[in-house]
């Protein structure tokens, strides 16, 4: 089945040593960078192999790597398009700071525009709570489904399973 929709949570701490891994030779790569390799190439073949000629990519990544995913869209031929943003609490005990995450919308050539337009994302941020650090917030797949409601969906590294949606996921990262 080919996908037009793909919604990924890459293992944004590990892209670091993916970036670094071409510069060293193979028998001396340590096991944590040898799973960020497998994590960004499994990214990478899902795009090539289970992609319709049109889709659109949304990715979460948080404030500290926003750079570092653009780098990685664009180096795979995504253009970027536009963002929302997910205001949460930080995940530590006692402390109430808040911290955001990004769903950063890409795209290639031949790209199918949403249903509906993007809203201001400073003017409507996500505040939904979740009970699983790695669960994204109720509000954002209702917004992803309204805006692309007949599109097949897929998700990368997720782990909510949702009507409609279906789930790839690699459990070494």
């Amino acid at each position: 089945m080919k996908y037009e929709l793909f919604m990924i949570c890459p293992p944004w701490k590990q892209y670091r040593a993916y970036k670094r891994s071409n510069k060293l030779l193979t028998d001396s790569i340590r096991p944590k960078m040898w799973r960020a390799i497998r994590a960004f190439n499994f990214i990478e073949c899902c795009l090539a192999d289970l992609a319709s000629r049109h889709h659109v990519v949304l990715v979460w990544v948080t404030e500290k790597f926003t750079e570092d995913c653009r780098e990685y869209m664009n180096r795979l031929g995504y253009q970027y398009d536009t963002y929302q943003i997910w205001k949460r609490a930080k995940w530590k005990r006692g402390n109430t700071r808040e911290v955001f995450e990004y769903l950063f919308v890409f795209q290639k050539e031949g790209y199918w525009p949403p249903k509906g337009n993007f809203p201001d994302p400073l003017a409507s941020p996500f505040t939904g709570k979740v009970k699983h650090r790695n669960q994204k917030p109720e509000d954002a797949y209702a917004m992803i489904e309204g805006w692309y409601p007949t599109r097949a969906k897929i998700q990368i590294f997720g782990n909510c399973m949702r009507r409609g949606w279906d789930l790839f996921h690699r459990n070494d990262t």
